[in-house]
């Protein structure tokens, strides 16, 4: 079982850059998701595959009816916190705060109560491992939070790259990569994937199913858009958030029709079966 899964926020909610709008801004701005959000449904839809959505308690409260239609439509819904916050960056009991606050708004927005959890930016990482505790304290099953790759923000660099259960029964589903040359590289989420080739990208993807190692992939709405609204980051910044946005609808289709998809809960479910 192969997972697919979008985080559900908007063009502005970029991390670790002051170009970002401010939190106090973001009701004042265009907002895409709604769009971005149903052009993925569509697809999905099409090709008979149903995602994790790990919703922004923001998005879900501005957005209830889409949150609502996500699930409706047969999707899970999991929480990706509630400001997009780095994890390491506000502390042990903001994080928490933050987790009830998202849990909260996804409860009134679809009455469900999430299992899974995101963190933004992947930034649950060495220097944070009580997150897990608090995870297991407020109600949350299981996290993908963990990248297992250097990055520009977040991510842990040597953490075990397969799905795990944690000492707090915390089931862990780290994001998809490979190893190259001793070194993890991500390539199924986000900027790696539009700038990866496609032929390149499917190369990888198979070479891991034929380990027997699932796939976990991650996308968000505004990697498909090529007319959102481009914030002033800088040269590098600019490029990885905006290189390959006319190319990557073509990705997602070609990874649709190319492998089996499911949700985080249907992987759960297949590995107690299997006697994980």
């Amino acid at each position: 079982m192969n997972v697919f899964s979008i985080d559900l926020e908007d063009w502005f909610h970029l991390l670790d850059t002051d170009a970002a709008p401010s939190f106090c801004d973001w009701s004042e701005l265009e907002s895409r998701v709604e769009g971005n959000a149903r052009a993925l449904l569509t697809e999905l839809d099409h090709h008979c595959v149903r995602a994790t959505f790990f919703v922004l308690g923001w998005v879900a409260e501005r957005y209830p009816q889409l949150v609502c239609e996500i699930a409706e439509r047969g999707h899970e819904i999991a929480s990706h916190g509630y400001a997009h916050e780095l994890v390491y960056e506000i502390g042990r009991d903001a994080f928490r705060e933050d987790l009830k606050r998202s849990k909260d708004a996804i409860e009134s927005a679809a009455n469900i109560s999430p299992k899974g959890y995101r963190a933004p930016g992947f930034s649950i990482t060495w220097k944070t491992p009580w997150a897990f505790d608090v995870l297991a304290e407020e109600g949350f099953e299981y996290d993908s939070s963990v990248f297992p790759s250097l990055r520009a923000h977040g991510g842990m660099s040597g953490a075990d790259p397969l799905p795990s259960r944690l000492a707090n029964g915390i089931d862990e589903y780290p994001i998809s990569t490979v190893n190259l040359a001793g070194s993890r590289l991500g390539y199924l989420g986000g900027g790696y994937l539009r700038l990866m080739p496609r032929i390149a990208l499917l190369h990888l993807a198979r070479s891991q199913v034929r380990r027997s190692e699932p796939l976990i992939l991650y996308i968000h709405p505004r990697d498909i858009d090529l007319a959102q609204p481009r914030i002033d980051l800088g040269a590098l910044r600019s490029l990885r958030t905006y290189v390959g946005l006319r190319g990557c609808m073509g990705k997602v289709r070609a990874l649709l029709e190319s492998f089996e998809w499911g949700r985080f809960e249907d992987l759960r479910i297949a590995s107690s079966g299997a006697g994980r």
